[in-house]
């Protein structure tokens, strides 16, 4: 697992410029694209969700809270923020997503329990390459 510091990310890949917020939905996508580099996957691949949260699980950037995790991972790839981490084969994924993480009464794992195999990939917006 990867420890998280903004001040000291090491990735040739990411654009953290483009990143406008650092709580930790962010984080989970820094650390993403740092896993996806160190593993030497193409950034170009096309994942499934729960390939995502196999690269980072529980724990990864500090977030060790079952439900903090859970809610992080869905904000990620909602559209809350300005957010558009990843460009999903079923685009109305993001909304979706969105919409639960509005929702005070959210389920935090909706988006493992209803869309593990779905296929996105990493928005080339947040890429250097």
């Amino acid at each position: 697992m990867i420890e998280f510091d903004w001040n000291n990310i090491q990735s040739r890949m990411i654009c953290i410029e483009n990143i406008v917020s650092n709580v930790n939905a962010d984080k989970l996508f820094v650390s993403l694209i740092m896993e996806v580099e160190k593993k030497s996957i193409s950034i170009k691949k096309e994942f499934t969700i729960g390939e995502i949260a196999e690269l980072i699980p529980i724990g990864t950037a500090g977030i060790n809270n079952k439900a903090t995790y859970g809610f992080s991972m869905m904000s990620m790839m909602s559209g809350q923020k300005h957010r558009e981490y990843f460009v999903f084969k079923n685009m109305a994924l993001r909304n979706e997503f969105t919409g639960v993480c509005n929702n005070r009464d959210r389920n935090n794992y909706y988006w493992s329990q209803k869309y593990s195999d779905e296929k996105l990939s990493i928005n080339p917006k947040y890429l250097r390459v």
